[in-house]
């Protein structure tokens, strides 16, 4: 049976009503293992927690002022809306075009003259309604802080799109409310998707100090978070500080952080917003990628690896690939287990202890899957749908567990059995294994906030549907949010930032979140704010003992 990962684009919805460049002469580029590090000068094997030195000379002669810093890439001047400063489109690795294509990313290098910060970089490419879009040359991140920012959290956000779509200059992960609102220092990145993000070759491996591929958009992620050791204290945060969250993919991605050691002390806190984990090797990897391989016309090269950089990237990334866990047709990229960037899935790094040990917070919605699944009608329907997506045996035993009548509806009842499945238990089994084997905390949430009306309770708390809420960012899908919504959404940021402020989530005004334990305590986030323990345990503790087969 096909394992299936958690990440799906969220796209757009109205959340009430609807469903929703290095030049040549600079010589070769830099081998792996020296890209690793922020500089090109003393060589590790990637572990190094600090980027370059914090005093190390700028090659610019412009001087900072409001507005304008000076950063280890240069002088980025940003705009001031109201109170707060935005940086976008800013640089942090060279472009990975090239003999840079499926490298992993070379720190950014100093430039002289003054840039103006206004506009978001180019959209990483990747496959959209059937086109291709975005630039190879994609690699940089946006940065929102108040004007009297001083040594304040670090909010640093992983979009998701199933490592294959997305962008961070989507208007609902725009910084400004989030860092007005709580003074924290917002960052979103961009980073390498789909083929150009996680294609895994024995060429590749040969070319690598560690015999390795794939996992770009990983060491891509990781780049960022050295440039922000690195450059954030002149924007106003704290280095030691930083929060790493990410939704969907992004939230798998916030995991393979959490599991590999090329991650440790980037980050000081995490938070997983209905993310899974990846468990496909290199090796299983690069069997299936021989088919993008054969797609592009490079299987009959003498070398396919030459073959391939040679490509458009329209002809690589217009290879169709699926994007969300109930997709079957399609490449699907996404990290691998590869023995250096991850030495073991992040289950299995919790379950042993091996993980990066920071203040964690795990979540998922109650209906995940409603935009996922197929319109089911009819108590038969339903069965052949599960039948089809699990196969007859486990699908049998997960009727057994998920009868339809036992739900409002059979298709109501599908989104309940794949939203479990796929989110509600492994979050369970995830925040388990992590409060055993740490002694900062671990706390746990269910969102179960939904739109008015019809359409509001058929869409119901659908994945992703806790974003708007964390940036405070409703318009771009036509919702005007009540006054109660607000309120849900100044709690959530409150929690959120307390987290990257200090490990605790709690504070005054607000229900206290309990710590995570043996009892599945967790926090509701819906109407009201409420916290409760034992969420849908005696569907979870069916669905994993059959974990093994799913």
């Amino acid at each position: 049976m096909r394992r299936f990962t958690c990440a799906l684009t969220l796209c757009t919805f109205a959340l009430a009503t609807s469903a929703c460049g290095r030049n040549e002469a600079d010589g070769p580029p830099p081998s792996d293992e020296d890209t690793l590090r922020g500089d090109d000068d003393d060589v590790d094997d990637g572990d190094d927690d600090a980027p370059a030195d914090d005093d190390q000379p700028a090659c610019t002669t412009v001087a900072a002022r409001p507005g304008t810093v000076i950063t280890t890439s240069g002088a980025v001047t940003g705009q001031k809306t109201d109170t707060t400063w935005s940086w976008k489109g800013v640089r942090y690795a060279e472009p990975p075009v090239g003999e840079l294509r499926w490298k992993p990313p070379v720190p950014a290098s100093c430039v002289a003259t003054e840039v103006f910060a206004s506009a978001f970089g180019p959209t990483c490419p990747q496959l959209s309604d059937g086109t291709v879009i975005g630039n190879e040359d994609c690699l940089t991140l946006n940065v929102w802080a108040r004007e009297d920012a001083h040594d304040a959290p670090v909010l640093f956000f992983v979009h998701g799109g199933g490592n294959a779509q997305g962008t961070a200059s989507d208007p609902l992960y725009d910084g400004h409310e989030l860092a007005t609102r709580t003074g924290a220092v917002v960052v979103t990145i961009a980073y390498r998707l789909g083929a150009l993000g996680y294609f895994t070759h024995r060429g590749l491996d040969a070319e690598s100090t560690h015999a390795v591929s794939g996992n770009y958009g990983i060491l891509d992620q990781q780049a960022a978070l050295r440039w922000v050791q690195a450059n954030v204290a002149a924007f106003g945060g704290s280095p030691t500080h930083v929060l790493l969250f990410g939704e969907s993919a992004g939230g798998q991605n916030t995991l393979v952080h959490i599991a590999s050691p090329l991650s440790a002390g980037l980050f000081h806190a995490a938070i997983v917003e209905s993310g899974g984990v990846y468990r496909t090797t290199i090796e299983d990897a690069q069997a299936a990628m021989q088919e993008l391989v054969a797609a592009v016309d490079c299987d009959d090269a003498i070398d396919e690896v030459a073959c391939m950089r040679g490509r458009t990237v329209d002809s690589i990334v217009g290879v169709p690939s699926a994007i969300g866990p109930l997709e079957g047709e399609g490449m699907r990229y996404g990290p691998v287990v590869d023995g250096y960037v991850l030495p073991m899935n992040a289950a299995d790094a919790l379950a042993s202890g091996t993980h990066n040990h920071v203040p964690l917070v795990i979540g998922t919605n109650a209906e995940e899957t409603s935009r996922m699944v197929a319109a089911v009608e009819t108590p038969e329907q339903y069965a052949a749908a599960v039948r089809a997506q699990y196969g007859l045996t486990l699908g049998n035993q997960l009727l057994a567990i998920y009868p339809a009548a036992d739900y409002p509806s059979p298709r109501y009842a599908l989104v309940r059995l794949t939203t479990d499945v796929i989110w509600t238990c492994p979050a369970r089994s995830l925040a388990l294994a992590a409060a055993t084997h740490q002694s900062e905390p671990v706390y746990r949430y269910y969102f179960t906030w939904h739109g008015p009306g019809i359409g509001g309770a058929i869409v119901g708390a659908t994945h992703g549907i806790e974003l708007p809420f964390v940036f405070r960012e409703f318009e771009a899908f036509g919702y005007s949010p009540t006054p109660d919504d607000l309120v849900l959404s100044e709690a959530t940021q409150r929690y959120w930032t307390r987290l990257a402020g200090g490990g605790d989530v709690n504070g005054p005004g607000d229900i206290t979140w309990p710590r995570y334990d043996t009892s599945d305590p967790y926090l509701t986030f819906g109407e009201d704010i409420t916290a409760a323990a034992g969420l849908r345990s005696e569907q979870c503790d069916a669905v994993d003992a059959l974990a093994a087969s799913l």
